[in-house]
């Protein structure tokens, strides 16, 4: 089970340090886009790649730095909610 925190995502026993972002892409697709702070650690929370609903970009080390979940992804929800939520308190 894949957790969203404020401040990082954890499967329990993997945890990567990220931050969010929300519907950054330049065709308007709704998206949520986690942004590893670390090298290595999102791919191992997120091994699986569903074709239409997730994208993957990796560094130069073939670490993952950035990766969007759509609206059609089975955790897409959860992490809206948290980074709808992060985005909340600050404003």
């Amino acid at each position: 089970m894949v957790k969203f925190n404020k401040f990082c995502v954890t499967n329990g026993v993997i945890k990567s340090r990220v931050f969010y972002g929300l519907d950054d892409r330049g065709d308007g697709r709704q998206c949520v886009t986690l942004y590893a702070k670390d090298y290595g650690s999102l791919g191992k929370i997120f091994p699986d790649v569903y074709e239409n609903d997730i994208e993957k970009v990796y560094g130069t080390h073939e670490g993952l730095l950035r990766l969007r979940l759509f609206e059609n992804h089975p955790l897409y929800q959860a992490a809206r909610d948290r980074a709808e939520s992060d985005r909340k308190v600050a404003a």
